[in-house]
């Protein structure tokens, strides 16, 4: 069979089937490390929020859950809707709200990791570059930091939906509708071309190959006459 003359096409047939072998990887191999590396560094991320230090973390219990253990202001803390969601009667004084635990399946921080596997197959199916080992460091660190912070906003928007502190047609909605369904998916490509040129320069300023053009018919050319000397037969007498 021929190979498709389009560079686009032999990536996308490319990307396709490093796909399957990617995400097998992840799931089998990279997977625990990934989810490992997003549980510190998620756990570093609370930690810095406004009324963090020993009150936020992760922690994972027995069945594989995990437990975010989220910090709230003080600001946020005196609401009366977060003050009647920890409890405090009408009339009672202010409960002490330091910060919010919330369980967490374990499938919404796996999903926060699937992107991995779509970069390296885009990164794999690309045309090779001189930077290529700086563009693979560069996405995963850039997927990492994606990662966390796709997770700390998805426990925001909970909390905040939890308390009601969030309004029902804010904006906060978009972006938990783009942070679960959008985010993940398109991220890799975004991150492929930024960083990759060579690929950039073959998706979007890739024209057909140059065809030599049709040399034009060559001119009969005309019959010339022959010139020579004319030697004629002489007749002795």
């Amino acid at each position: 069979m021929r190979a498709p003359a389009s560079p686009q096409l032999r990536f996308l047939l490319r990307a396709s089937g490093l796909l399957l072998a990617m995400l097998a990887l992840w799931w089998w191999v990279a997977l625990g490390p990934l989810l490992a590396g997003m549980r510190v560094s998620g756990g570093l991320v609370l930690r810095m929020l406004p009324g963090g230090g020993s009150a936020g973390g992760i922690t994972v219990d027995a069945r594989g859950d995990w437990i975010l253990q989220v910090p709230v202001p003080a600001s946020l803390a005196m609401r009366d809707s977060v003050q009647r969601a920890f409890g405090r009667a009408a009339g009672a004084p202010p409960v002490k709200v330091r910060s919010f635990k919330l369980v967490v399946a374990e499938r919404i921080p796996t999903f926060f990791t699937l992107p991995f596997p779509l970069y390296w197959a885009l990164v794999l199916a690309a045309p090779r570059t001189r930077r290529w080992w700086r563009v693979v460091a560069g996405g995963n660190a850039l997927l990492a930091a994606l990662a966390v912070l796709s997770l700390v906003g998805y426990a925001a928007y909970t909390i905040g939906t939890e308390l009601h502190l969030i309004p029902t047609d804010s904006l906060w909605n978009a972006a938990e509708y783009l942070n679960i369904n959008v985010v993940s998916y398109l991220a890799p490509f975004v991150i492929a071309l930024w960083l990759h040129g060579e690929l950039r320069a073959q998706i979007f300023f890739w024209d057909a190959p140059d065809v030599p053009p049709a040399s034009p018919p060559t001119p009969a050319l005309a019959d010339k006459a022959r010139r020579g000397r004319y030697r004629g037969r002489y007749r002795s007498r």
